[in-house]
């Protein structure tokens, strides 16, 4: 799966776990762990893609580890580097037992396919509606420095497309619009490239308004409140 998948079905997953875990997982976690996994391209070539970091042996004690130092708000976050299996295992493979075992699992629906794009462009118009009912559309809307944090999110989606492209010797420009699935799922990289620089955007915004307008110190000795007095 491509991200635009990965990123928009962690985010719906990891946020709607923490709703039923009463947590509040921010906005560029949700998106960010999901995409986590396809880390290993920037380590290429030290490490082959689609390998350790797609197997459950490795992801899953990670996963425990998280949900142990960070409680509910871990567990939902591991929820979504999760989906990444998932997702891919749906639309590819995976080397569930890598790297005891080669085997690789999975439905193997294509890539790309009618049902992967059904998949990533259908997760996105999840990702608004539900952005929508959560208010983290909220983050795009109005200045906010948690938005600032959007940019780790979006500077992923676009350095491990561009590295990932280089790699395999892929003109981006001409395999985008090769053909039609692929140029949907273009488009659906685009908006959430652009959700995402629109929520940097203001969260720019906030920052620099603090710059501007920097709240007043307070008083290292306040003045004591009067003592009051009883009347004989």
């Amino acid at each position: 799966m491509f991200l635009l998948g990965h990123s928009c079905w962690s985010y719906l997953i990891s946020k709607l776990t923490g709703r039923q875990l009463q947590v509040n997982l921010p906005a560029w976690l949700a998106f960010l762990s999901g995409i986590l996994p396809d880390f290993d391209i920037y380590f290429r070539p030290i490490l082959a893609h689609h390998t350790w970091t797609h197997s459950i042996l490795i992801l899953l004690p990670i996963s425990l580890l998280l949900s142990i130092r960070f409680g509910r708000l871990g567990i939902a976050f591991s929820t979504g580097i999760l989906s990444h299996l998932l997702t891919d295992s749906l639309v590819g493979t995976i080397p569930i037992l890598y790297p005891f075992s080669n085997i690789a699992i999975g439905l193997n629906l294509g890539i790309p396919s009618i049902a992967d794009t059904t998949l990533e462009t259908g997760a996105l118009l999840a990702v608004l509606l539900l952005a929508y009912n959560n208010k983290d559309y909220l983050q795009l809307t109005r200045p906010n420095k948690k938005s600032l944090w959007l940019i780790v999110p979006l500077y992923a989606l676009i350095t491990i497309s561009v590295l990932f492209a280089g790699d395999n010797g892929i003109s981006l420009a001409s395999f985008a619009f090769s053909r039609k699935a692929l140029t949907l799922i273009t488009i659906g990289h685009a908006i959430l490239a652009g959700l995402l620089t629109l929520g940097v955007l203001q969260g720019t915004r906030a920052v620099i308004s603090t710059m501007r307008h920097p709240k007043p110190a307070e008083p290292n000795n306040p003045t004591p409140a009067p003592t009051p007095t009883t009347k004989p």
